[in-house]
Parts: structure tokens; C-alpha cells; sequence
């Protein structure tokens, strides 16, 4: 029950935070802010829902900076490894990466699991939407954490996009300018 209790909390969080975006009434709090404690602080969150999930993190060039709110960024990679360690095998590492590429920062989450298939990624950044894998699973989701993720990006002007890794596996790819 506890459990449920939880993930109802969460997912009443997560709709308000929808509805918040799409009226425009969160403002975003742009500072510059050290992208490898960013990543650490998401990872750390995630790691509560599984404890013995191997995370790692990567930032080149070390010291990376980024310009944007650090806490709604921290909200979308905690959505991105949240999913990914979901879907990916128990035993199966998630990497979160970050890189400069041009003018912009660019953030990496990339898993094991299934993949999703081209048809469908863009649809996955949809309200309520999952994918056949998902909803034919007892793992949860409500199809928000990257509806959510698609707000926070596109406010900062920034860009989000699912691609397939071979030979399995995904690879969220957020760029931010």
C-alpha cells in the first residue's frame, strides 16, 4: 500500500507540474550551474527506487558548465534514468552522459532495455502515451515523466529525442543551448 501511495503521489506531482508548464506560470530560474552535480544529484534520486542499479555518470570536459534551471533539469534526467532503469534488465547498466557539442550542452541516458521502435519515438514525448512494450507490463508509468521532459527542454529552447541503440536499448538525447 505504501507503494502505491508513493507512485500516486507521484503521479499527482507530476500532473501539476504539466499543468503548470502549459499555463506558463513556472518560471525558469536560468543560472549557470556545474553539469556533473546536476547529474550526480538525479542519479542519487534514482538510486532510491533501486539501490543496486549501476549508474554511471561521464562529463567531458570535466568541470562542464551548463546555462539553464538546474533543478528542472535535474527533474528531466531523473524522468530519463527513472525510465530507463524500469525498462532495462536488473543486471543491466544505464550510463548518463554529458558532452559540449557546438553552442550547446548535450545530455545522454542510455539503457539495455527494449528500445522503442521508430514508429513510435516521437510519440513517447505525448501526454499518457507509452509503447506497446510498456503497457503490455506491470512496471508502471503513467506516460508523463517525458511529456514533462519535452516542457523543461523546449523552455529552455533546447531539444529532446529517443533514438534506438543497437544491438538493444535506448538512448535519450537532451541538447541544451
Amino acid at each position: 500500500m505504501l507503494a502505491q501511495t508513493v507512485r500516486l503521489g507521484r503521479l499527482v506531482e507530476r500532473l501539476l507540474d504539466l499543468s503548470r508548464l502549459e499555463a506558463g506560470v513556472v518560471p525558469l530560474d536560468i543560472r549557470e550551474f556545474d553539469v556533473e552535480s546536476m547529474l550526480q544529484g538525479a542519479v542519487r534520486e534514482s538510486r532510491l527506487a533501486r539501490p543496486d542499479a549501476e549508474i554511471a555518470v561521464e562529463v567531458s570536459p570535466t568541470g562542464l558548465r551548463g546555462m539553464g534551471d538546474a533543478e528542472r533539469l535535474h527533474q528531466v534526467i531523473a524522468n530519463l534514468v527513472e525510465n530507463a532503469l524500469r525498462y532495462s534488465p536488473s543486471d543491466a547498466p544505464v550510463a548518463v552522459r554529458a558532452t559540449r557539442a557546438d553552442e550547446s550542452v548535450v545530455l545522454e541516458v542510455l539503457d539495455e532495455g527494449p528500445g522503442i521502435a521508430a514508429d513510435e519515438a516521437e510519440r513517447v514525448f505525448e501526454r499518457f502515451y507509452r509503447t506497446d512494450a510498456a503497457r503490455t507490463t506491470d512496471r508502471g508509468g503513467a506516460g508523463l515523466g517525458l511529456a514533462i521532459a519535452r516542457w523543461v527542454v523546449d523552455l529552455h529552447g533546447g531539444s529532446i529525442h529517443a533514438e534506438a541503440r543497437e544491438p538493444r536499448g535506448c538512448r535519450m538525447v537532451v541538447a541544451i543551448p
